[in-house]
């Protein structure tokens, strides 16, 4: 859908402070940037800033708003024949496309958090909010009563887990491409719960076993 002239002016607008309050969060610190230096270096007052954001906390987890939206569509759009964690690697990469394309954003906002716990602090309880919405998808395509149910709270934590591993994985050097460290680490993830269940498996055959008397 195409946006209105006021629309544009006012993506324009909240574009440059963000732009603006990334670029000195990175230089001077989170701590230590003000929301009038914020302000002043995107071109705009101090009230025409809170028409936007809220504080510095808003500010730095901005792009989690269409983040969560894209998880969210990516979980309801997944074909019917897909299992819970099928879904689950639909939203994923879905979700590390849309990184992609903020690539250079994501890794000075990775580093900012690194640099500080209050900015660290603000973007995890940003993403709590996602983690309530992407909960709220997985229970209406699991068909469960809500999302505060086992399975889709364990789904909606499984996916941003898997996209912050990955991040974390790519940021440091071990995957130069983000898609493919997530990929790396949903197999990991398969791994891990079908070594589970083969440990489960083997432990009950061999209960099974000893439960057997030679000659009876």
């Amino acid at each position: 859908m195409k946006l209105g002239l006021r629309e544009q002016k006012q993506e324009v607008v909240r574009d440059a402070l963000y732009a603006a309050a990334i670029e000195l969060f990175a230089k001077k610190g989170f701590d230590e940037t003000t929301l009038e230096e914020v302000a002043k270096t995107a071109g705009v007052s101090r009230r025409t800033f809170f028409r936007y954001f809220d504080s510095k906390d808003d500010l730095l987890s901005f792009p989690l708003v269409s983040f969560a939206t894209i998880l969210v569509d990516a979980v309801r759009s997944s074909p019917a024949s897909h299992s819970p964690l099928q879904i689950t690697q639909d939203a994923v990469l879905a979700g590390v496309r849309y990184t992609s394309e903020i690539e250079a954003r994501t890794r000075q906002v990775i580093r900012i958090s690194m640099h500080s716990t209050a900015a660290r602090q603000a973007y995890q309880s940003r993403m709590m909010k996602a983690e309530d919405d992407l909960a709220q998808a997985y229970a209406a395509r699991l068909n469960e009563p809500s999302p505060y149910e086992l399975r889709p709270r364990l789904l909606a934590a499984l996916t941003l887990t898997v996209i912050n591993a990955g991040l974390l994985s790519w940021f440091q050097g071990q995957h130069q491409d983000l898609g493919e460290a997530a990929k790396d680490a949903l197999k990991k993830i398969r791994s891990i719960l079908n070594d589970e269940s083969s440990r489960r498996t083997e432990s009950a055959d061999k209960a099974k076993k000893n439960t057997i008397r030679p000659g009876r």
